[in-house]
């Protein structure tokens, strides 16, 4: 057996992402969040991803990497405009915060539904 096998279960952070090497793992969650919203929004209007392109102003190929996740290299206001481009509101909500240090999220409220 090698060190690995016989050494126990490995324990995280508790922060999957900063685990995984992500410097700014808030980032990279909000990130995330648009590009899974962006790829919901291209499924329910049923639209290529060329045609994302052409609304978009993107190359396809950056539209098949937000689309798959690969987010690293866009800025999260570019990801809010091309949920713009495809039909739908961003907005920004701030509020206080119960704890000692606000957090930053991002969220839905998109759902694909199945016909």
């Amino acid at each position: 057996m090698t060190t690995k096998e016989t050494s126990g279960p490995v324990r995280g952070s508790g922060d999957f992402l900063r685990d995984m090497g992500y410097e700014d793992p808030e980032e990279m969650r909000v990130k995330f969040t648009l590009a899974n919203t962006i790829a919901l929004a291209i499924e329910q209007h049923r639209l290529k991803q060329a045609e994302v392109a052409k609304l978009t102003g993107l190359a396809q190929p950056d539209i098949s990497r937000i689309v798959n996740g690969i987010v690293k290299d866009y800025s999260l206001i570019r990801l809010m405009r091309v949920l713009t481009a495809l039909g739908k509101d961003v907005s920004i909500g701030i509020s206080d915060t119960t704890a000692g240090r606000g957090t930053i999220t991002a969220e839905s409220s998109l759902r694909v539904s199945t016909p």
